[in-house]
């Protein structure tokens, strides 16, 4: 049998420091959360100039080539002009002349569609650069405000630990030792008021030796199974 009544109150404010903590955290995590999505786009609009830079070059070199079959076209006309040359010759100027024409019609159909690529990455890198830079700002005064939120808050903690302090001071210190030490190891609520045979904490069914003990007096018993204090609140027989 272990007394509860002098630590219920202490249990209550220990459960509102730990909601305000919780409270804190989750503002932490918020921004980070936002922060990771900023870089995970951030990255993407990396990713998508670093292709937007590549596609620009193949376009660079497929002009360039294209530019080069065209030299090479005029040159070969003018080849094929020239007196006196043999037919074999002619015919295979002509068929050379038809395989570079061939050439520049795929590379041109290829120069087309990475125009289309790179006007299309070039809109979307910077709609996403601008969308990036506003969320930055953004971020920044979900800072500001978290960070007053947070500040709020950890005063707010303060007052209940002053409060704590004194209500642990009328607390036996062999009794607060073993609350302390519970709650030490328990991280949480250890202190559970039941109406019914079973453990809140870990659903446990009570036994019925235990149960007639717990039932026979207003202090709290330790469930044999996790070990949180019990103290029965429903009808007694």
């Amino acid at each position: 049998m272990i007394q509860c009544k002098p630590l219920i109150p202490l249990q209550e404010l220990d459960l509102k420091i730990d909601a305000a903590k919780a409270q804190i955290e989750e503002k932490k995590q918020k921004i980070l959360r936002m922060q990771n999505e900023i870089d995970a786009d951030a990255q993407l609009i990396e990713k998508k100039l670093a292709l937007l830079k590549k596609i620009q070059l193949r376009r660079r070199k497929a002009e360039s080539e294209v530019n080069e079959l065209n030299q090479q076209i005029t040159y070969g006309e003018l080849k094929m002009q020239s007196a006196g040359m043999a037919p074999a010759t002619y015919k295979a100027l002509e068929k050379e002349q038809n395989a570079r024409r061939a050439k520049i019609s795929i590379e041109e159909s290829k120069i087309l569609e990475d125009m289309e690529k790179i006007e299309m990455l070039e809109k979307d890198t910077a709609k996403g650069q601008k969308v990036v830079a506003g969320r930055r700002d953004h971020l920044v005064l979900v800072k500001t405000r978290v960070s007053e939120e947070i500040t709020g808050i950890r005063k707010e903690i303060d007052l209940i630990q002053t409060e704590r302090s004194q209500v642990s001071l009328k607390i036996a210190a062999d009794l607060l030792e073993k609350y302390e030490e519970l709650r030490q190891r328990k991280k949480g609520q250890v202190i559970f008021a039941i109406e019914t045979p079973s453990c809140p904490a870990c659903g446990m069914g009570l036994p019925g030796g235990f149960l007639g003990s717990i039932t026979s007096h207003e202090d709290s018993e330790p469930c044999s199974n996790c070990g949180v204090l019990l103290h029965w609140t429903g009808q007694r027989v």
